[in-house]
């Protein structure tokens, strides 16, 4: 059995690490924290002054010390997210060099926040579906229709050896100078000579009609591919198991005082439309808050390097733009198809190798380094930025992996799940140049993710069935008709916003109807904290409620349209392509998110019972 990396730690003279300032302790005995009665103290959801000060640090804040731990993590939460999106208007974005408007900064007035009415208290919703599934209820996804083995993809240019060792494969190696692969591999080819219109082509659900009678044919009523349900059953999760903490314990010593919880990226808002067709209910996402896709170079950088993994030197050659012979190969996408009770779910299947357990399908993913993440508009700049060591704190692939534990391998993992594969291919890049490859199972993304080899199965099987219960609600708001969703954890609940793509009444806005979904996890009988049923091994039962808001619309519009605000925060913390960060905006507010989450009076590891100290890294 394949077990989990584990990375050496370097030798203290080699040692790379952040600089001192910018790595943040906080001892929790240093001041005296009220008691929680204590008149004095502002009840939990009083918030800060509106005299905050743009630097403000949440977790010095006497009030929030003082309440219970549970809330306290997601009050700051809410409080600098509040700061970041509601109190400051969007900001102009420059791509390209096409914008001119120089970005103004930001002072402690622009920064107070608002008073935000957000409360989840609602005496007068109405309870709409309300029951207990038992652990037995979860029953493995079924084929409905499998992909045809052989027309799925294998590896090429001997990179077999990858899926064979654990751990990472240099290109070149750093200390000899050989290459472990054809020099043919380092080099990527560009973006702008590649013909992506000789490829098939993504086809959104809505649009599948293979997908929409394999519905109708197993009797079920909903329908997504990966790439649309995945952020619905983060959202999901990060509910069920409490946002616990990722397991980064056999990292080296750069990283144990790093950051364990999901990035802010991770735990967005996200908005789906479900397209209904003759009794089926299919889902698209909605990126209509999202940047112009037409700018960012990882997208197409992607399906690129899929061919060029899995074709052979020739035949990747006749679909660059010079080869103008009409005979390049004609690729065909394989898909599985498997339900879960009343949903049935597509996968695209990228590659297969009959060495792996199970299927033996495995996913491609290609993994830019994070200076070019967090200003991917700007990725010409860094084309000199190399990986150089296999670990450490920058420019190591640890470093990478340690923000994919974060950042990508809960959806990596949901999205492995669907399509029956053991694991996921990784090759980092930075767009120029490929340096290393890797091969992670999903046991080691459940090990990282849950704290525990082969957990995942159950995680992800009851977030299935609560995302499937959740739709069945959705579907009654407006019945046969297509609807937009935006689903967001908030606190203790996740909220879905739903309204019809037809507004009945063009002279006013659409009517919005609000869903609350809300979990509690038993085991041995009793209720139990989620965060330790996920790691758990015993009998899981989750008992879930569905209500409906009843509160007036203008109040539900704007709890939407905050989540609006919190789906653009992250694109608005993006530097410009002057390289100029936006000054005040997201920036410290997801410092501050950070600063509260991993604060040890807050919050320690459910397995290891040791708290978390912050290392600040910035934004994203």
């Amino acid at each position: 059995m394949r077990s989990i990396t584990r990375w050496p730690a370097f030798a203290p003279a080699t040692r790379l690490r952040a600089p001192r300032a910018t790595r943040v302790r906080y001892n929790s005995s240093a001041a005296a924290a009220p008691t929680p009665g204590d008149p004095s103290v502002s009840g939990p959801v009083a918030g800060p002054s509106t005299t905050l000060d743009p630097h403000y640090n949440v977790k010095a804040d006497v009030r929030v010390q003082s309440l219970p731990y549970y809330p306290v993590i997601e009050l700051a939460q809410d409080l600098v997210l509040s700061i970041a999106t509601e109190a400051v208007s969007p900001l102009p974005h420059s791509v390209n060099g096409k914008g001119k408007e120089k970005f103004k900064s930001m002072d402690g007035k622009t920064m107070r926040p608002k008073p935000v009415d957000d409360s989840l208290d609602d005496p007068e919703a109405l309870m709409l579906s309300e029951s207990t599934l038992n652990d037995k209820h979860f029953q493995p996804l079924k084929d409905v229709k499998p992909g045809k083995r052989k027309l799925i993809p294998l590896l090429q240019h001997n990179m077999r050896s990858v899926l064979e060792r654990t751990g990472v494969h240099w290109i070149r190696d750093p200390d000899t100078g050989k290459y472990n692969f054809p020099e043919y591999l380092e080099t990527i080819p560009q973006v702008a000579d590649f013909a992506f219109d000789r490829l098939p082509g993504f086809v959104p659900s809505s649009q599948d009609k293979k997908l929409v009678e394999l519905a109708k044919k197993a009797n079920c009523n909903y329908a997504g591919s990966t790439s649309s349900l995945t952020g619905i059953l983060a959202q999901i999760y990060l509910l069920l198991s409490e946002e616990r903490y990722v397991n980064i314990q056999d990292l080296s010593d750069e990283f144990k005082d790093a950051p364990r919880f999901f990035t802010p990226g991770q735990r967005i808002p996200v908005s789906v439309f479900l397209n209904y067709q003759d009794g089926v209910y299919t889902t698209d996402y909605d990126g209509e808050r999202d940047e112009s896709k037409e700018e960012i170079i990882l997208l197409p950088m992607g399906l690129l390097l899929e061919k060029f993994f899995t074709l052979p030197k020739e035949k990747f050659d006749k679909f660059r733009k010079t080869y103008t012979a009409n005979d390049h190969p004609k690729l065909q996408d394989t898909h599985r198809y498997a339900k879960h009770e009343n949903f049935l779910m597509r996968s695209q299947l990228d590659c297969r190798d009959d060495s792996l357990p199970g299927s033996g399908v495995f996913d491609l993913k290609t993994r830019a380094i994070s200076v070019i993440r967090h200003d991917v508009y700007n990725y010409q700049n860094y084309l000199d930025h190399n990986i150089e060591t296999l670990t450490g704190w920058q420019r190591s692939f640890e470093k990478e992996y340690y923000d994919m534990i974060r950042s990508a391998f809960l959806e990596y993992s949901f999205q492995a799940r669907i399509g029956g594969m053991d694991g996921v291919f990784v090759a980092y890049h930075n767009t120029a140049r490929i340096f290393g490859l890797q091969y992670i199972s999903l046991r080691e993304m459940d090990s990282r993710l849950f704290g525990r080899e082969d957990a995942g199965d159950r995680v992800f099987l009851r977030c299935v069935a609560l995302m499937a219960r959740l739709y069945r609600e959705i579907a009654r708001c407006f019945p046969k008709e297509s609807v937009k969703v935006t689903f967001e954890k908030r606190l203790r609940v996740v909220r879905a916003w739903v309204e019809p793509l037809v507004n009945p009444d063009p002279s006013k806005p659409p009517p919005v109807v609000e869903l609350q979904l809300s979990i509690s996890s038993i085991m041995h009988g009793r209720p139990a904290r989620g965060q330790y049923a996920v790691y758990s091994d015993y009998p899981w039962s989750v008992k879930y409620r569905i209500e409906r808001s009843q509160a007036e619309q203008e109040k539900i519009m704007k709890r939407r349209d905050r989540a609006y605000g919190r789906q653009m925060s992250i694109a608005h913390s993006l530097p410009n392509s002057r390289g100029d960060p936006v000054d005040g905006a997201a920036l410290p507010a997801d410092a501050a998110v950070e600063d509260a989450a991993v604060d040890p009076a807050l919050q320690a590891d459910p397995v290891e019972g040791e708290p978390t100290i912050l290392r600040d890294e910035g934004t994203l």
